[in-house]
């Protein structure tokens, strides 16, 4: 089934590479990759970058002559001859535009390019990364820092931190699942026992429920005790050299924190390895 890829631009060097990333996790796939630039929305992505002359600032000029040279620079790249590219210039709020694309074209992942060496979410910065991650619905996002390259074929693996209080679905799961297979990537299920206390049978149970769900790709549980969720998270990348982090953003539940300006000194996530987040599903 061909994957549907949202990848926001404001013409920088991370959105750029933040594309070229997503080229190759699908370097195999058939896709079609949707470059979209909000004009209505000032310093997107940290930059507004007029490609015109002085004289020239019509918003929708700037944007249509910047996606126009993207896919004339996306036409010397022929590595996999299944990737077609449409561009999307959008008059208005970002979010509500990514929103809007999202709903109307099926998006299965939206590719977000962040500045400089890591990926931190957390709307206490209130950046326009954490405010489409906050306010978008139905949709996974992968955040790339602008320091990450895809290298060749290599192992890698991905942590996914959960405290099993909570049910998945197996379609919020696909965009880890996905990854897991296009990157070859082991998935490391993280469990942080705060309180260090035994599971519950619940626990247990969503346990259970969880290697289900992950059974068709590789996979392993791992625990770590009397260490907050940020400190173990972090010291579990490091110590492994992990390549991805995955957190799963319910409405309400584990990790909901993680974007509460409230708690910003508690929960703080800001890695040096890409981010996927996935989402709750209507």
């Amino acid at each position: 089934m061909e994957k549907k890829i949202l990848v926001p631009t404001n013409f920088s060097k991370h959105a750029w590479n933040a594309l070229i990333y997503g080229l190759a996790i699908y370097k195999k796939e058939a896709c079609t990759f949707y470059i979209f630039n909000a004009y209505g929305s000032s310093n997107f992505l940290g930059e507004n970058l007029s490609l015109l002359k002085d004289e020239d600032h019509d918003p929708k000029k700037i944007s249509d002559h910047g996606l126009d040279k993207l896919m004339k620079g996306l036409s010397f790249r022929k590595e996999n001859p299944k990737h077609n590219f449409e561009t999307i210039s959008h008059n208005g709020n970002i979010t509500e535009g990514i929103q809007e694309a999202v709903d109307t074209h099926g998006i299965d992942l939206i590719l977000l390019g962040a500045a400089g060496d890591s990926a931190a979410v957390n709307v206490a910065y209130d950046n326009v990364i954490s405010r489409i991650i906050e306010k978008l619905e139905n949709c996974p996002i992968l955040v790339i820092p602008e320091s990450i390259q895809l290298d060749e074929e290599m192992e890698r693996e991905i942590v996914f931190p959960t405290n099993f209080r909570n049910p998945f679905k197996l379609r919020e799961l696909s965009a880890l699942i996905g990854l897991s297979s296009y990157l070859n990537a082991s998935v490391r299920v993280l469990y942080i026992n705060v309180d260090n206390k035994k599971m519950t049978e619940e626990q247990e149970a969503l346990k259970d429920n969880l290697a289900t769900l992950l059974s068709d790709i590789d996979f392993s549980f791992h625990n770590l005790t009397k260490t907050s969720v940020t400190t173990g998270v972090h010291l579990f990348i490091e110590s492994r050299e992990s390549d991805l982090l995955a957190l799963y953003k319910r409405k309400q539940g584990f990790f909901s924190k993680l974007f509460s300006k409230a708690v910003i000194e508690e929960v703080d996530f800001n890695t040096k390895v890409p981010i996927l987040i996935l989402k709750e599903m209507n």
